[in-house]
């Protein structure tokens, strides 16, 4: 992986970017950075970050043009902009020292000589000393300042000017005028900034605005002299300081750094943020503290953070796509099996929902980029496996032994194949057995049974992804290339993104009766669903919680609301739609605090009950206690029944396989069995739901007993009779406590190790 390819997602991104008054700031101060400073009474923070900026607080916080103000987005919802200037000078009076910094840096051999004391040449000469350059500052006149000697409040600036030289050792040569350079040839520079109409020594001609240098290679030309007012001499005298820096090190005048775009600007979307009138200030001396504060507190913080504050994950990890991108790439970069584990929890705590694009203004993907991270540890091989082993095997056993596709008994040709996923059985039997049966009411359909991939997907196997890609695309084209017919959003949103190349429709859009459907004149003969239909759920009032895979697909999303109002369910909004209940990404295995914060914000989401099309939402939100049922149940009247374990799920797998099987072909499913199958297990509800969680099947207690039965590999405890076995796994190594009770095993506890064992240290 190099650089570009992480950049690349993330070089729109705008978080960090200079707020748009920054930008109009002809200092470039980070006023957002002040302006949070001053709203916390952090006053000498504050003064630090100004004074860094503008080098002369008293005269810019007086003169400057205030160009701030003209980019306030404050102004964007009809309120006046923030009085930047005046908490500028609350900043000034309220700051407890104002004494300059002083720098521990070795003493520089080169002199620099500065001609005009102007505030084009104290800011160069200033900056030049700060960094123990030796400085001499020629003035024809008897003190420093130029023009605003004659200010009405130059006692002020007086006072700044000598506070800031006051810890340089800046030599000034007051009432002595310059007539010539070739009095100054033992400087190593030399800076000319005497004023309107004053002395440029033949060098005006062939000055460089770019650059402020002349033909003269080591003289350098600012400040009103070259059209600068006062505070542009400022300005201009800091960049002068570093090209004449630049050149004394190299012998090359050049700007040695990137200057900001001023016409850059980013305006954030600020609707909905309450007006707040100004501040007025009481007294005529300027903001009190608090007024201060108050005004300070009105500033937006121009900043895009909609991603952090929308994804509990980037939240939590704080940490912005910009920062991410560049953990990404230097993660992939450390040895195998190593990481700099700067990355490895956050790159497998996202759900890969896709929440952080669709509230991106310029849709940045971060669940994309982590997926990145994701395939690169894979290739790389040094991936944590546990974190989607579970998962993975399941996916393999959908696609492998669970997988089946036919036509409907005697029929060639159709039009539709119903591909109810691999979770919708595994839940409930019933929803793909009754949901097809109504699809055969209504057409000729087919039915395939696999897994869309989606594990794979979020794992980062992009390997096993093509290989259920290919054998899905395969089958498509031996079924006669028919409309696939979905009841789970995700499968629906990865043949989207993955194999658009097969048409979709939602089963719920048929059964709601769309008239969008590629074959409408096929299912217009077919029966209809009552105009009511008969729940069986007992709700009087509803909320439709939209699963994060459904974004973009509004037909489906309208067909849900439509069967849930037919069955005279009351409909109440959600204030969000489309954000992930938490399994998406198979993220708990990776960070389970953070996948308990995210299910149990979904489920607060709502007051009322909610109707889900997603089995993997719906097992959420019954283990966080909220009331939820599927809408399967509303349409059909099925009763409602506890999540079954991940064994009876691989049970209700087989059913559906079995069921299909025989109605379609009059053939029996015969599943593979084991020898460890008809073992008898004695265990406890409380610890079935313990080892559930940690994704246990019941069929993997069942193995690593048989196994230990059969080759007396395991730890009999002399006291209890106890017994302690392991099994290995490529992934995981089971442990199991047990007593052997006649031809019983009653179990006390079984948990597993993401680490394997050797013998050889035991």
């Amino acid at each position: 992986m190099v650089l570009e390819e992480v950049t690349a997602f993330t070089e729109r991104c705008y978080i960090g970017e200079p707020a748009s008054c920054s930008l109009a700031c002809p200092f470039q101060m980070d006023i957002r950075a002040f302006i949070d400073k001053a709203q916390k009474g952090r006053w000498q923070a504050a003064y630090k970050a100004y004074r860094g900026a503008v080098v002369f607080p008293a005269v810019v916080s007086t003169l400057c043009a205030e160009q701030c103000k003209t980019q306030c987005q404050r102004t964007q919802i009809g309120d006046e902009p923030i009085d930047v200037r005046r908490i500028e000078q609350a900043c000034i009076r309220l700051a407890k020292s104002r004494k300059p910094e002083t720098y521990v840096l070795p003493p520089k051999t080169e002199h620099v000589a500065v001609v005009g004391a102007g505030t084009a040449g104290l800011s160069c000469a200033l900056s030049l000393a700060q960094k123990k350059y030796n400085v001499t500052v020629f003035e024809r006149e008897k003190g420093w300042g130029g023009k605003l000697r004659a200010h009405p409040r130059f006692d002020e600036f007086d006072e700044d000017f000598a506070l800031q030289f006051s810890v340089t050792g800046t030599v000034f040569e007051f009432d002595t005028e310059v007539n010539a350079l070739n009095g100054l040839s033992d400087f190593d520079a030399i800076y000319v900034a005497t004023g309107a109409y004053g002395e440029d020594f033949g060098l005006l001609g062939s000055f460089s605005e770019a650059l402020l240098s002349t033909d003269t290679p080591n003289v350098f030309l600012g400040g009103a002299l070259t059209g600068a007012d006062t505070v542009q001499g400022i300005i201009q005298g800091v960049k002068a300081s570093k090209i004449i820096e630049t050149f004394l090190q190299t012998g090359k005048a050049f700007i040695p750094y990137e200057e900001a775009d001023a016409g850059n600007v980013i305006y954030i979307d600020h609707s909905g943020e309450p007006g707040i009138p100004l501040v007025k200030p009481e007294s005529d001396d300027g903001y009190s503290e608090s007024e201060a504060r108050a005004e300070a507190a009105r500033c937006f913080r121009c900043d895009c953070d909609r991603c952090m504050t929308s994804c509990e994950m980037l939240g939590a990890f704080r940490k912005n796509p910009k920062k991410i991108a560049m953990e990404v790439y230097s993660d992939t970069k450390a040895t195998p099996p190593y990481s700099t584990h700067t990355l490895t929890r956050e790159a497998y705590s996202c759900n890969m929902c896709g929440q952080c694009k669709s509230v991106c203004p310029v849709e940045i993907d971060v669940g994309a980029l982590l997926r990145i991270s994701r395939e690169a540890r894979i290739e790389s091989e040094k991936y944590p496996e546990a974190f989607h082993d579970y998962w993975l095997r399941e996916m393999d056993y959908s696609t492998g032994e669970a997988s089946y596709a036919a036509a409907p008994k005697g029929v060639s040709k159709y039009n539709y194949v119903y591909f109810p996923g691999c979770r919708l059985g595994a839940h409930n039997s019933e929803y793909v057995l009754r949901s097809y049966d109504y699809l055969q009411g209504k057409t000729d359909a087919g039915v395939f049974l696999h897994c869309c991939g989606a594990p794979a997907f979020w794992a980062g196997d992009k390997e096993r992804f093509c290989r259920s890609r290919e054998n899905i695309l395969s089958t498509w084209l031996t079924l006669g290339e028919p409309t696939f017919v979905f009841a789970c959003a995700t499968c629906e949103s990865v043949f989207k993104a993955m194999i658009p190349e097969v048409p979709r429709i939602s089963i719920y859009e048929i059964i709601a009766g769309s008239t969008a459907l590629p074959y409408a004149a096929t299912l217009a003969a077919a029966p209809a669903i009552p105009s009511v239909i008969s729940s069986a759920v007992g709700f009087d009032s509803a909320s439709v919680f939209d699963p994060c895979n459904s974004r973009g697909e509004n037909d489906m999303e309208k067909a849900v609301r439509t069967l849930a109002g037919m069955a005279g369910i009351k409909l109440v909004e959600l204030a969000e739609k489309n954000i992930c209940c938490g399994y998406g990404g198979h993220m708990s295995e990776a960070n389970p605090k953070l996948y308990e914060k995210i299910t149990a914000n979904r489920a607060a989401l709502g007051e009322t009950p909610y109707i889900v099309y997603c089995v993997n939402c719906k097992e959420v939100f019954i283990s966080q206690g909220k009331d939820c049922t599927h809408i399967l149940d509303v349409v059909f009247g099925i009763e409602q029944t506890r999540t079954p374990d991940i064994y009876q799920k691989r049970m209700n797998t087989i059913l559906v396989k079995k069921e299909l099987m025989k109605k379609m072909l009059d053939k029996e499913f015969e599943p593979e069995i084991h020898e460890w199958d008809s073992i008898e297990l004695i265990i406890s509800g409380e610890l079935l739901s313990s080892i559930d969680k940690k994704l246990i099947s019941l069929s993997e207690v069942k193995e690593a007993v048989w196994l230990a039965e059969t080759t007396g590999d395991k730890f009999v405890s002399d006291i209890t009779g106890e017994c302690r076995c392991s099994m290995e796994k490529p992934v995981l190594t089971y442990w199991v406590d047990y007593i052997k009770s006649g031809d019983t095993y009653e179990v006390r506890s079984a948990y597993f190790h993401r680490m394997k064992f050797s013998r050889e240290d035991v």
